[in-house]
Parts: structure tokens; sequence; C-alpha cells
């Protein structure tokens, strides 16, 4: 499989040019919008330093309380998530990405004055800083909220046309997977793609359960699937694509090293992958630095990180 860039990206793989990596095109299917730029980047804005985050979190609960602490209180209102969000767009400029998938929630709309106001500052933002890239807003709910009402509510939004895809987040196993099927069924109507973070901290049965009961057509994370042949094979014959994030999975103690990785697994029985960043700004670890990580720690060769580089195309 080869795409425009291939032999250059092979190439700056291997002789580690970071330029050369950079302007290669790339995608970020995976990117929480509030916390989508570089802490670099957001400093220069504010004019000021930002704290740098430990070398490992205390779960889902202490990234969250850290990010709390150190970043939203450094730009506390909603101009500052605005300001992190205009941050995701340049980083996607930067990175020459072809496609974002940047995750927003119910109160991201509400906060930017509805959906007009809220879809146009997105639109301009993706004129300004990065137009060759396709933006692909993802609107996700939270694990612990009542799905039936959220349906009712977020009909609306599914009806502007301008997400593209559904999700639920914020910890596993909160709800069974049924609980969802409101917001889903309802996100189908209008032709959503379906993903969902699970299968990060939860089980291959987890994700199995999820997916068939409500017809996911992509997952975020997914990881667990790696000790699982069976579900490997069920992901690879559906091409359901899992959208990983290693530096998170390592920052969150759910994985030891880029080297023990089951990216690697997971590509070496044939599931879709693609390579992302989740919390930049907490992770500290952009698209291209993820691509030169894993080679650098002999998880995949450069030609095979290459295959899921062009995975994100499709």
């Amino acid at each position: 499989m080869t795409a425009p860039d291939s032999e250059k990206f092979i190439r700056a793989l291997e002789e580690d040019d970071r330029d050369s990596l950079l302007s290669c095109r790339k995608s970020d299917l995976h990117s929480h919008a509030g916390k989508g730029c570089r802490r670099e980047w957001l400093e220069s804005r504010l004019k000021r330093p930002l704290s740098e985050p430990p070398v490992s979190f205390d779960g889902l609960g202490g990234m969250q309380a850290w990010f709390t602490g150190m970043i939203k209180s450094a730009c506390p209102d909603f101009s500052g998530n605005i300001l992190r969000w205009e941050g995701a767009f340049a980083e996607a400029g930067r990175n020459h990405l072809s496609r974002l998938v940047l995750i927003f929630g119910t109160s991201d709309i509400t906060g930017a004055g509805g959906m007009d106001s809220f879809s146009g500052l997105l639109q301009s933002f993706n004129r300004k800083y990065c137009p060759d890239t396709v933006l692909e807003p993802e609107l996700t709910f939270m694990s612990s909220c009542d799905p039936l009402e959220e349906a009712t509510q977020a009909e609306e939004y599914f009806a502007s046309g301008f997400f593209r895809s559904i999700d639920v987040c914020g910890g596993e196993g909160i709800q069974p997977a049924e609980a969802f099927l409101p917001l889903y069924r309802k996100a189908e109507q209008y032709g959503l793609v379906k993903r969902m973070h699970v299968g990060e901290t939860g089980s291959p049965d987890d994700m199995e359960r999820a997916l068939d009961t409500l017809g996911l057509d992509e997952i975020h994370h997914g990881i667990s699937a790696a000790s699982s042949p069976r579900l490997m094979r069920i992901l690879a014959d559906r091409k359901i694509r899992l959208n990983v994030c290693p530096a998170s999975n390592i920052m969150l103690g759910i994985v030891s090293s880029y080297a023990s990785h089951p990216v690697k697994t997971l590509f070496e029985n044939e599931v879709p992958v693609t390579i992302n960043t989740d919390d930049l700004l907490i992770f500290g670890s952009s698209v291209e630095n993820e691509y030169r990580q894993l080679y650098r720690a002999g998880t995949l060769t450069a030609a095979q990180l290459d295959e899921i580089r062009i995975q994100g195309f499709g």
C-alpha cells in the first residue's frame, strides 16, 4: 500500500528527520478539542509558562484533576475553551493533517452560544489555520449521562448536519452498552458514524458487547482486543478501526511503554488501527512524535507505520 508522502515518511522515520516527518500528510481521528493544542502554543498565547504534566497519572480521575488545577485555572472561563480549540486547529496545520476528528460535548455548543455560532467559530479556525484539513466534528456524551434525555436534547445537533460522528467517553463500566441505545439509534437516523471509548481499561467482552449492541463503526482505544484472538478476528473481518493513542495509554498506566504497546499485536492480526493524540495538551505527544516514538522503540517498522498512517486517510 502506497500513498503520497510514503517514501518521504519512511525516510523521515529512518533518519529521524522531524521536520520532514511534520511535513508529511497525517490524520488525528481521536482528539478532545479542549485538550487538543500543544502546551507551547498555549503558553505563547497566554504569555506565561504552564506546569508540565507528571510522568504518569493516577487514572482518568488523576488526569482530570491535574488538568483542572494546572491548565483550566490558567484560562478559566469559556474563552479559555475557545482558545484551546483554536490551538487544536493550529496544531492541525503544523502537522499537515488531512483529517481531524475533534471531539466536543453538548456544553461546548451551548457555551459558544448555540449551534450556528459554534459551527461558525470552528469553520473560521479551520479556514485560518488548516484549510486543507477536513474537519470531522464528533459529539460525545459522558458515560454517566441519562441517554434517553440526551437523545431528545441532542436531536437538534444531529439534525444540523455539522457533526459527523457520535461517541461516549468518561470511563468504562458505568452503564451497560444497552443503556446508550436511544442515543445511538437517534444518531443512526442522521447517518452519523458510531464510535465509543471502550476497551481502554475494560475487557474484550465489554468491547464485543458494545460493538454488537450499538452497531459501532469504529472504536476509540480498544487496545484490550489484543488479548483476544477471537475479537481481533472479528474486528479484522468487519474492518472495525481502532483509533489508538499510545502516549495516553502509557501516561495513564494502562501500557508500560511504547515497546510493549499492543498496537503491534493488533496490526499483526490485521485489525485496522490509527495513531492519534487523545489529549495533546495533557500527554504532550503530537501525532508525528507518536509515530517517531513507536519507530524508535522498535514496536513497528517504518513501512508498517506508513500503512497505519495511510489507514487514517480512509
